[in-house]
C-alpha cells in the first residue's frame, strides 16, 4: 500500500501541488488505538496505511480528491461514526441503512461517504468499499479493498482520466 501512497504523492507532486499542500501530515498511532477503543472495532491495516500517510485534508478546502469526494480527516472519520452509530434503532430504523462495521473516509459534504466495510454483513467481502447515500437504500459496492481503490485513483491519475468536481 505504501508504494501506491508514495506514488500517488509524486503524481500530486507534478500535478495537482495546490491540493498536495492541503493534506495534513500523516495521523499518530495512537489515534488508531483510540479508535479501536472506543468504537470496538479494529482498523483494517490498509486504512491505518492511508492515515499514516496523510491525515485527510484541510477541512476548510472543499477541493475533491476524487470525483466530487473529499479526503476526511481522521477525527472526522471518527465524528462521523459516532453519530452515524449512534442513530442506529432510533433514525434509522432499518439495520441495513447504516451498519457499525462501516467506516466512513470520504464524503462529499452532503451526508454521503465512501466506507469501508469492515464486516460485509449485507454480503461481499470484509474490506470492500461501499457508498453510503444518504437519499437512498443502497449500498453499492465500489472496490474490493481501500488497496484497489488507491489503485484505481493512481491509474486514473497516470491515464488522465481523474475527475474532480
Amino acid at each position: 500500500m505504501e508504494d501506491i501512497l508514495n506514488d500517488i504523492d509524486a503524481w500530486m507532486r507534478d500535478h495537482r501541488p495546490a491540493y498536495l499542500r492541503r493534506l495534513r501530515s500523516g495521523v499518530m498511532p495512537e489515534k488508531f488505538s483510540a479508535f479501536a477503543a472506543a468504537f470496538a472495532q479494529k482498523l483494517p491495516a490498509d486504512l491505518i496505511a492511508l492515515y499514516r500517510w496523510h491525515d485527510g485534508q484541510d477541512p476548510m478546502s472543499s477541493d475533491a480528491m476524487q470525483g466530487n469526494r473529499t479526503f476526511m480527516t481522521f477525527d472526522e472519520v471518527c465524528e462521523t461514526k459516532a453519530e452515524l452509530d449512534g442513530m442506529i434503532g432510533s433514525d434509522f430504523e432499518d439495520p441495513r441503512y447504516w451498519r457499525r462495521g462501516w467506516i466512513p473516509f470520504l464524503h462529499n459534504g452532503g451526508g454521503s461517504y465512501l466506507c469501508v466495510d469492515t464486516e460485509a454483513v449485507d454480503g461481499g467481502m470484509a474490506g470492500q468499499l461501499i457508498a453510503f447515500w444518504k437519499s437512498d437504500s443502497d449500498r453499492p459496492i465500489e472496490h474490493h479493498s481501500i488497496r484497489e481503490w488507491a489503485s484505481s485513483l493512481l491509474q486514473s491519475m497516470r491515464n488522465g482520466t481523474l475527475k474532480t468536481l
